[in-house]
Parts: structure tokens; C-alpha cells; sequence
């Protein structure tokens, strides 16, 4: 994809850890959809926060949306080469005088055995804030609304689980394997269905107590878009648009 394309093109190694090739990541602003390294959805602190593809000179743009409601605020950053440690990797970010102001954790992919199918960022931090990143394997969707952010999963039966976290719920810390961050969530639901893979786009259907929820996101970098759909009675009573993703391949 065009972010992970981007990063191979950067000296240094293990530029990869930050984006992922099968997987798509993109940041709306008004109308316009623009493709992403990653997306981080922090599970203790109030941001989303997206790293545009560094340039050749390793200049980048972070972006921070705010829970709830996604106000938006910008950071322009340059992205150090990776300070390795045991299967895990370090990105300093210095700003335009190369004053030291953060640093971008990542795990080692081949670790995750179940399966890394997005960006295994792990945490960001920026001045004396580290926002840890919502991350499992087997992640399909992991999105935001201006109200919550949903997750997709892959079962290991096949199927597929749906989970939403409010924005202004205190939701608890919980562990996850294979270098993991998650939370307990507002809504779980199991037994999903893939309906839709083509055409640029991956649809998952839920059913739960009379209620349909889809999940629909563009996999085309030059087309974003997505949200959440709820249906009860053949009636919508939810539509929520992503205002950020990243989606497995």
C-alpha cells in the first residue's frame, strides 16, 4: 500500500514496523480521505493519533484527534531511524531544530504468532504524554467514530468479533497476548460474517438481540471511507462515519 511503499523507500531499517504491507491506514479531514502510516486509538488517554508517511527526509505529520467528538490538533515531527531492543523497536521524533520530543514503540511482527495483519504500533508518545495503542492479532477494522471506536477480529474458529469502545466511558485495562493493548469493551459481539470483498471495499455483518450491525470500510487508498451501520426491524437507527482506520487485506 502507500504508506508501507513510502517507508520501504526510507534509509535506515525496520521502517516497515510502522506501517504494514497488507494492511490500509487512512485519516479523514473535512471531505478528503489521505492514506496513513498508522492509526493508534489509545486505551489511556483521550487521542487517536495518525502518522503521515515520512517524506525523504523523514519529515512527518502526527495528527491527534481528541475523545469524544475527534477536535484536531497537529504536530509537524521527524522520524528517527529505529533503536532496536528485544523484539521491539523504538522510533525517536525530534521536531524541526532536532530537539528530542517523543517516540513511536513498535513490536516485532514475526512475534505475534497469531498473526500481525496491521501495524504493531504499540504506543506513541509525545512530550511527557505516552498514549498506548489499542492493538490484538488478527485485527480486520480497527476504527473511530466521533462517539467510539470498533474493532473486528478474527476468530479462531473463523468467524469474527465485534467490539466497541465508548469515547466517554472509563473503560478498564485488560490484557491482551502477544504484545497487546485493549480494554474492556462497551459492546461485544461474537459470530460475524464477512459479506463483502471486492470492489475496494470489506463489509462484516453482527447480529445481536434483534439488532444488524455492519461495518463496511474502503480498501482503496485512493477512496477512503466507512462507518458503522445498526438496523433493527429493516429501520436504522445508527450511522456513524469513521473519521479514522486502519483494515487488514
Amino acid at each position: 500500500m502507500i504508506a508501507a511503499a513510502a517507508l520501504a523507500l526510507l534509509p535506515g531499517t525496520a521502517w516497515s514496523q510502522l506501517a504494514h504491507p497488507r494492511a490500509i491506514a487512512m485519516l479523514r479531514s473535512d471531505a478528503t480521505w489521505t492514506p496513513v502510516a498508522f492509526v493508534c486509538d489509545s486505551t489511556d488517554t483521550n487521542r487517536i493519533m495518525a502518522l503521515s508517511p515520512p517524506d525523504g527526509t523523514r519529515a512527518a505529520t502526527l495528527t491527534s484527534l481528541s475523545k469524544p467528538g475527534l477536535a484536531r490538533s497537529q504536530v509537524q515531527v521527524h522520524v528517527g531511524a529505529a533503536d532496536a531492543g528485544m523484539n521491539q523497536r523504538w522510533y525517536p521524533l525530534t521536531d524541526a531544530n532536532g530537539r528530542a520530543i517523543g517516540h513511536i514503540h513498535t513490536v516485532n511482527p514475526a512475534m505475534v504468532e497469531p498473526g500481525a495483519t496491521t501495524p504493531t504500533v504499540t504506543a506513541v508518545t509525545l512530550g511527557d504524554r505516552t498514549s498506548n495503542c489499542r492493538f490484538a492479532p488478527q485485527t480486520r477494522i480497527l476504527a473511530a467514530t466521533p462517539k467510539r471506536s470498533i474493532q473486528i477480529t478474527r476468530d479462531d474458529g473463523g468467524g469474527y468479533r465485534y467490539r466497541s469502545y465508548d469515547h466517554d466511558a472509563d473503560l478498564a485495562a485488560v490484557e491482551v497476548p502477544w504484545g497487546g493493548r485493549d480494554t474492556r469493551a462497551s459492546l461485544t459481539i461474537a459470530g460475524g460474517r464477512l459479506i463483502e470483498q471486492g470492489d475496494g471495499w470489506r463489509g462484516y455483518d453482527f447480529a445481536n438481540r434483534g439488532y444488524v450491525y455492519r461495518v463496511r470500510v474502503s480498501v482503496d487508498p485512493a477512496h477512503g471511507g466507512g462507518g458503522v451501520k445498526v438496523w433493527r426491524g429493516g429501520h436504522m437507527v445508527l450511522d456513524e462515519p469513521f473519521a479514522a482506520y486502519v483494515a487488514a487485506l
